[in-house]
């Protein structure tokens, strides 16, 4: 016979049963049923403003998302044909079938109202799942929202509303130096899913934009070094934020205050989402809600002169902020004033360009410094690299800043290498007549088809190109065909040298005056700009923009 304690703990057990059933129950029957429409549902987080949902229907045979757009006139907005939902959290994807009002994977113009709208088609949703993620692409720059809630009364969970920290200390001086800038901080309502990117421009001595870029990690947080040089305002993908060389800035922002706050239809809004972002550092930062304190320069690059005036007196708090535009502004200047000036010494160019300058600065600024080692720097990307003496020189020139001079020979020497490197892939410009320079470069190529490229190392479409070209290129490698590269001195040596292994061609880099001789000549609307020849130095096509692969196949295939 069994002890009689263990009949009661049976009995006890099924009664724990009972009870957990029951509370199961209870708990399926309080729980808010799907509805078959829900109206413009809260969601958690998204990745654009552009594309906001009115309701979704969901049916035993679809789920239609009802889309409204608001985005610029004129501008264009294209869906993926591989855009899909699923449940938050979960990796089964349920793939759009179509679509009205769009059509999938072309672009879409927005019209003069600034808003459009049409509907998305998804296969049906399980009835219990009430949370799913909208992803177009699984990278930034996608149309993704993750977290909607297909229940009418969900609520999202925010944090407790940031405290933003006040600055007290004063405007940092213009100084130079090697000492990168520190930028740290923390997406709250982060998800690895979303996969950022923080990135910072900042302007080379040359003049030339330049980024550092981080991941962010999978719990939000980011960190990174940019070698900014001096005190001031540089954009950045969270915006503008104030560096300054050996000082850290610490950013951070609530995700989900800051969609519900940039909505125009969420009707969950709370006044205090506008608070969504807090700045705060070691030495002296400028909060986002201060930047619109410090104006910004209203003159155009007509107008050089007073476009630098009116950066330099850039004032917040009624002290001077840099801008991270300014080196551009003197690298605007250089070829207005020093055109035909290359045959002068530097020294000479300088003191051309401080005449110029001086209405904008006192005699002793040290933003002088900075000019002159941009013209020092200048020399670099017209591959005039420094011999011993001139390297002297420059130590002499900058004794009291020796971060120039380290910073101006370290890119002379990293340029020169790269350049030695290129050897095999740089073509000498032709030695002819202005007017002869492109006839004499395609005689090169007599006897061959020539696909001429006409580029830039800061095209965005120039670069896109490259890539969905190389396909094409790869299939013509035993073809009797050349592929000719050119650009001009917009495109920064340093970047030049980097970009062109990767583009299999014959480069050519010309001067500022030859480049804007072609660009009258040959009627040049832009870049890219694609001319092809037949074997007898014939024009047979030209392209401003890609053409796309199958209509450039069949145009160079026919020769």
């Amino acid at each position: 016979m069994k002890p009689k304690y263990f009949s009661g703990a049976r009995r006890r057990s099924f009664a724990n049963i009972a009870v957990a059933a029951l509370c199961m129950l209870i708990v399926f029957a309080c729980k808010e049923k799907r509805p078959a429409v829900i109206e413009t549902p809260v969601f958690d987080v998204w990745s654009t403003s552009t594309l906001e949902i009115e309701k979704i229907e969901m049916t035993d045979s679809a789920t239609i998302f009802h889309i409204h757009t608001f985005f610029y006139p004129g501008a264009e907005i294209m869906i993926s044909p591989e855009t899909f939902i699923r449940e938050s959290g979960m990796n089964e994807k349920l793939t759009i079938v179509k679509a009205e009002g769009i059509e999938l994977g072309e672009e879409l113009t927005i019209p003069e109202s600034g808003e459009t709208a049409f509907k998305l088609y998804f296969p049906p949703l399980k009835p219990e799942i009430t949370k799913i993620d909208f992803i177009e692409c699984e990278s930034e720059g996608c149309f993704n929202i993750w977290g909607i809630h297909l229940t009418p009364n969900a609520k999202v969970k925010v944090a407790p509303v940031m405290a933003q920290k006040e600055c007290t200390q004063p405007v940092p001086a213009f100084e130079y130096s090697l000492k990168p800038a520190k930028l740290s901080g923390k997406y709250l309502g982060y998800s690895k899913a979303m996969n950022k990117e923080v990135a910072v421009d900042y302007p080379s001595l040359s003049g030339e934009s330049q980024t550092v870029k981080a991941s962010v990690a999978d719990d939000g947080s980011f960190g990174l070094e940019v070698p900014v040089g001096y005190p001031g305002l540089y954009s950045s993908s969270l915006g503008f934020i104030f560096l300054t060389p050996g000082q850290e800035v610490k950013w951070n922002i609530d995700l989900v205050r800051q969609t519900r706050e940039e909505s125009r239809l969420r009707k969950d809004k709370e006044p205090v989402d506008s608070l969504y972002e807090t700045t705060e550092g070691d030495g002296f930062f400028i909060s986002k809600a201060d930047m619109h304190k410090i104006d910004r320069p209203i003159s155009g690059p007509e107008d050089p002169e007073a476009l630098l005036s009116e950066v330099f007196v850039r004032k917040f708090n009624g002290q001077t902020v840099y801008m991270p535009y300014f080196p551009l502004v003197i690298d605007l200047m250089k070829p207005l004033y020093l055109s035909g000036g290359k045959d002068k010494s530097v020294k000479e160019q300088f003191a051309t360009l401080k005449e110029k300058i001086k209405p904008a600065l006192d005699d002793t600024d040290p933003v002088y410094d900075y000019i002159l080692a941009s013209l020092y720097s200048r020399r670099i990307q017209e591959s005039q690299f420094y011999t011993d003496a001139d390297k002297e020189e420059i130590k002499a020139a900058f004794a009291g800043n020796s971060a120039y001079s380290e910073a101006l020979i370290a890119e002379n020497d990293k340029v020169k290498a790269l350049t030695e490197e290129n050897t095999a892939l740089i073509k000498q410009v032709p030695d002819v007549a202005e007017d002869k320079v492109f006839e004499e470069i395609l005689r090169q190529y007599r006897g061959k088809v020539v696909l001429v490229d006409f580029w830039a190392t800061w095209c965005g479409p120039c670069k896109k190109a490259f890539k969905t070209m190389a396909p094409l290129k790869e299939s013509w490698k035993d073809k009797n065909i050349v592929f000719v590269y050119l650009t001009g001195e917009t495109s920064p040596l340093t970047i030049w040298n980097k970009m062109i292994p990767d583009i299999h061609g014959e480069h050519y880099r010309v001067s500022d005056n030859q480049w804007h001789y072609w660009s009258k000549s040959l009627k040049m609307e832009g870049v890219p700009t694609y001319m092809i020849y037949d074997k007898n130095g014939r024009q047979v096509q030209r392209y401003t923009g890609y053409p796309g692969n199958e209509t450039m196949k069949k145009v160079i295939e026919e020769l």
